[in-house]
């Protein structure tokens, strides 16, 4: 059994994945200071940023991740059993991380907590403001092929919250709520775990390196002198501008009505996102939109202050997750969304000669 298990639960899009590939390119280094980050027994070919621990957590809790079906939670049940078994045979420390368990329910949590079976279990949650998360996890959706708008986006969940805590507490699908109140997620683990074994790092944003510190600073493995810093190589997730996602939003549109086969439309996506990868010229970032910025505000600041009178221990600065319209980028003009198109155009059309696809009908 463990002596301790460190038990990172994200918040999505707070530098998760950023400190899963730091953990798993430094496995060694860390077993040199009684430190267990599992990996699988044989990685699976181009997977090298793989969350494992996460995709584990789906054979564990099935239907409680609403996009988890029973075949998948099937197909992950040997990883499962693999990361529990180190996890369980491991003396010193082990560290999971997933950030998908943000989001799950009471007993979920609990239920995560005893299958894995440590000693002592310490729970960690990386933390960035609404301000960056809440562009950040729509531009994902618009990633891998949804439609809907920011605007609309934003109302659902301003509906979902006006509705009230129990409800989404208890709701399946109102997960999101559920990670991002700091304050409810912190004293949701911690009616587990106990307020003195939770703690939130945050994520001022950049540069990179200070969350992977305060990370190593925050779990305490001791002398971590000898675990390389990061370098030129450690890479994250690259973004979308605000005229690129409008440009991907509606290509994703068009793909659908066109009746484009989802692997088409996957690979189109990946390549048009490449090209933009290589644009000097991006136009401005996605920010909150107006309309809906005096809520992000309130949201933050509600939230913030739960945090703070939680009692939970904090590695960083709160202050850093403030919401601060005065931070927002200008909205996009016309001609960035025609030079994000322009570019999506050209990619497409050298990518299409191959497809059977009617490419004409979605660009």
């Amino acid at each position: 059994m463990a002596e301790r298990l460190v038990l990172h639960i994200g918040v999505q899009k707070s530098g998760t994945t950023y400190l899963q590939q730091m953990m798993q390119d430094r496995t060694q280094e860390l077993a040199a200071l009684g430190a267990l980050y599992p990996v699988p027994p044989r990685r699976r070919a181009g997977a090298t940023r793989v969350n494992y621990h996460e995709t584990a957590t789906y054979a564990l809790l099935g239907g409680e991740y609403s996009w988890v079906s029973e075949e998948r939670s099937a197909k992950e049940r040997a990883w499962w059993e693999n990361l529990q078994k180190q996890v369980r045979s491991w003396e010193g420390t082990a560290i999971v991380s997933a950030e998908a368990l943000s989001v799950v329910r009471a007993e979920a949590a609990r239920t995560t907590v005893d299958a894995l079976g440590a000693a002592d279990t310490r729970v960690f949650i990386t933390a960035r403001g609404l301000g960056k998360l809440l562009p950040s996890v729509w531009q994902q959706h618009i990633r891998n092929g949804k439609s809907s708008s920011f605007h609309s986006y934003l109302r659902q969940l301003s509906r979902q919250r006006d509705a009230g805590w129990d409800p989404l507490e208890e709701d399946h699908s109102t997960h999101l709520w559920r990670a991002f109140a700091l304050g409810r997620l912190a004293r949701r683990w911690a009616s587990i775990v106990g307020t003195d074994k939770v703690t939130v790092i945050s994520n001022p944003g950049s540069p990179a390196d200070r969350l992977w510190h305060r990370f190593l600073e925050a779990v305490e493995l001791g002398d971590t002198s000898a675990v390389p810093a990061p370098d030129d190589a450690t890479t994250v997730h690259s973004g979308i501008t605000a005229p690129e996602a409008e440009v991907l939003r509606t290509l994703n549109s068009n793909l659908s009505g066109a009746e484009w086969s989802p692997d088409d439309a996957r690979r189109l996506r990946a390549r048009i996102i490449e090209g933009f990868a290589q644009r000097s010229e991006r136009g401005p970032r996605l920010g909150i939109p107006a309309p809906f910025r005096a809520s992000v505000e309130s949201w933050s600041r509600a939230d913030i202050e739960d945090l703070r009178e939680s009692g939970i221990r904090v590695v960083g600065d709160l202050d850093e997750l403030a919401y601060s319209a005065d931070a927002e980028p200008p909205e996009p003009a016309a001609n960035d969304v025609a030079e994000a198109a322009g570019s999506a155009a050209a990619t497409a059309a050298e990518w299409s000669p191959g497809l059977k696809s009617p490419l004409s009908k979605a660009v």
